[in-house]
């Protein structure tokens, strides 16, 4: 199991029963991941303090910053979920810690890329979505490279914790500084993958930028930039193919894959919209998307 599928369903438990159920979960199937990740040790000690367990709230933060050596953007102890520990003095402690560390991390943060040389005549960026990083989900986009392309990863520079990035829907675009700095036109074909908030990040770049892209691939669409957008970006779509997939039970996401799909297709763009039957916010076992050669 990977840390991402547990928190999923540690969440799930929550909406549906409550903390003391999520936070029993968790800790029995914890050992189920490898590392334990900064986003792990959110869920015990956030989980633990809502429930009333302040001494182990509170070693479980102490476990993630003094002995692993994480650290959170300060938001993260604002959560009104901590208020139990909030004035005891380890978690303090912990919290001085953890926001030296984030703004260290902030001097040196930059957006990434795994590109390096022209591999392939046919180009495909993925974005991660937000508490991601590049390498999160590699292994479900290599299906992309079947069909001929030279898959490469984007990483934001907008820090969430430690090791994970999210982008922000606050006008700031990164990917058009990320896409200027490749050979982009000695590619034949150019198409932009994202998940949740990657989708945001490249539905903005499409706007906002003179860039040439054949397809985008849109996995668990947060969109809310279509909130205010949308009739200009049908305007620039449609010369792209347009893929969407989302999960029947992504309560958040769904709204906004229907709505761009339903205006592209009124607008008789090429947009093709599969709905996954019981997946909440997440990737399916198998990729549902199809990449046939594209018309240049």
């Amino acid at each position: 199991m990977k840390e991402e599928q547990l928190l999923d369903k540690t969440l799930e438990i929550l909406n549906e029963n409550g903390a003391n159920e999520a936070y029993s979960y968790l800790i029995s199937n914890k050992g189920l991941v490898g590392e334990h990740g900064s986003q792990l040790y959110n869920f015990l000690y956030c989980l633990s303090a809502v429930i009333g367990a302040k001494g182990e709230s509170l070693a479980w933060v102490r476990e993630a910053i003094i002995d692993k050596g994480y650290w959170y953007r300060p938001e993260v102890f604002e959560d009104d979920d901590l208020n139990s520990i909030r004035d005891e003095s380890d978690f303090l402690e912990c919290k001085k810690i953890s926001d030296e560390r984030y703004c260290e991390a902030l001097k040196t943060a930059k957006t990434l890329c795994t590109w390096e040389e022209v591999k392939s005549t046919k180009l495909a960026l993925v974005l991660h979505g937000n508490q991601q990083n590049m390498h999160s989900n590699n292994d479900y986009w290599k299906f992309i490279e079947k069909y001929g392309y030279q898959v490469e990863y984007v990483q934001s520079q907008t820090i969430d914790s430690y090791m994970l990035y999210r982008w922000e829907d606050d006008g700031k675009i990164q990917l058009d500084s990320i896409i200027k700095k490749l050979p982009w036109d000695n590619y034949d074909s150019h198409v932009l993958c994202g998940f949740s908030a990657g989708c945001n990040e490249i539905l903005k770049t499409l706007l906002t930028s003179d860039i040439k892209c054949e397809k985008i691939i849109l996995q668990s669409p947060w969109i809310p930039m279509i909130d205010d957008d949308l009739e200009d970006l049908l305007t620039i779509l449609a010369k792209v193919s347009i893929e969407i997939s989302c999960g029947s039970n992504d309560d958040d996401c769904l709204p906004y894959a229907k709505k761009l799909a339903d205006e592209a297709i009124k607008q008789g763009l090429n947009c093709e919209l599969r709905i996954i039957d019981g997946l909440g916010h997440g990737y399916c076992s198998e990729p549902q998307f199809m990449l046939s050669e594209i018309d240049l």
